[in-house]
C-alpha cells in the first residue's frame, strides 16, 4: 500500500494542469499527445521535509474535471491510448486532504483497490462515477513486502517516472478528501511490493477524469508508465498516526 508520496508544489501542479489542457487540445485536433512538451520536475534539494513528503492526513493538490457528465465514445490518440476529447468540463486544481475517516476502522483509509472500486458497491461506488481525480506527484514510495521472511528494517523504495516527468496517479474524491487508487504492480514495483498506485499516461488521465469513460475499458487499454526504482534511507519523521490503514 502507498502511504507516502513526493508532492509537487502548487505552481508545479498548475504546470501539470496546463500540460493536460494542452494534451487535451492536441488530441482533439488530431496532432497527438507527443507534440506537447512535458513539464519535468527534478528532485529538489535543500527543501524542508514538510514541503516535500506527503503522508495520509496532509494536504495535496489534485486535478479534477468540472462540469456535467456527457455520454460519448472514446477516440484513439494514435499512441496506444484513448482520450475524452472536449466532451467534459474544464480541468481545475483543488487542494484536498489525503485519506478519509470511516466508522469501522481506526485511522484514515488512504488507498482504494481498483478491484473494490469497480465492484459497484461500498464506499467507492459513487466516487468512481462522480469523484475521479488525478494526483500529480514527483514520486511515490513503497516499503518492501516481498520476501516477508527477511529480518531487520524493510527498505523503502522511491518510484519515479523514468522520463523525469511528473507521475499522474489515479485518485477518488470524497468531499474535501481523496484517496489513491491501487492496482496490481508492474514488473518494476512488483520486485518490491504487491500493490502500487495506478499511474496513468496523459491521455489516460484525461479519460479517467471524464466521468463518461468506463473505468474498466480504461484499465483494459492501460499502457504501463515506465518507472525507475531507487532504495531510500528510512525517513527521519513518521506519520502522526502509525495505525493509519489502507482499504483492502
Amino acid at each position: 500500500m502507498c502511504h507516502r508520496f513526493e508532492m509537487v508544489s502548487g505552481e508545479e501542479a498548475d504546470a501539470v494542469l496546463d500540460w493536460l489542457r494542452a494534451v487535451r487540445r492536441a488530441l482533439a485536433n488530431g496532432t497527438g499527445a507527443a507534440t506537447v512538451v512535458l513539464p519535468a520536475f527534478g528532485r529538489p534539494v535543500n527543501v524542508p521535509f514538510d514541503a516535500l513528503d506527503c503522508y495520509p492526513g496532509a494536504e495535496s493538490s489534485v486535478i479534477v474535471m468540472e462540469g456535467e457528465r456527457v455520454e460519448g465514445d472514446w477516440a484513439s490518440d494514435g499512441e496506444g491510448g484513448s482520450f475524452a476529447g472536449d466532451r467534459g468540463g474544464d480541468l481545475a486544481r483543488v487542494d484536498l486532504l489525503w485519506g478519509v475517516d470511516v466508522s469501522w476502522k481506526r485511522g484514515l483509509v488512504f488507498n482504494a483497490r481498483i478491484e473494490s472500486a469497480l465492484s459497484g458497491s461500498g464506499l467507492w461506488s459513487e466516487a468512481v462515477e462522480n469523484g475521479r481525480c488525478i494526483v500529480p506527484v514527483r514520486a511515490f514510495y513503497e516499503t518492501r513486502n516481498i520476501d516477508e521472511g527477511a529480518r531487520g528494517r524493510k527498505p523503502q523504495y522511491r518510484f519515479s517516472n523514468a522520463g523525469g516527468t511528473a507521475l499522474l496517479l489515479a485518485g477518488l474524491c470524497l468531499n474535501d478528501r481523496f484517496v489513491l487508487v491501487t492496482c496490481e504492480p508492474d514488473a518494476v514495483v512488483g520486485r518490491v511490493h504487491s500493490r502500487m498506485p495506478l499511474s496513468l499516461t496523459a491521455p489516460e488521465a484525461l479519460a479517467w477524469l471524464d466521468r463518461s469513460t468506463d473505468a474498466r475499458d480504461l484499465l483494459a487499454r492501460h499502457v504501463p508508465v515506465s518507472l525507475k526504482a531507487q532504495e531510500e534511507p528510512a525517513p527521519t519523521r513518521r506519520p502522526a498516526d502509525p495505525d493509519q490503514m489502507s482499504l483492502f
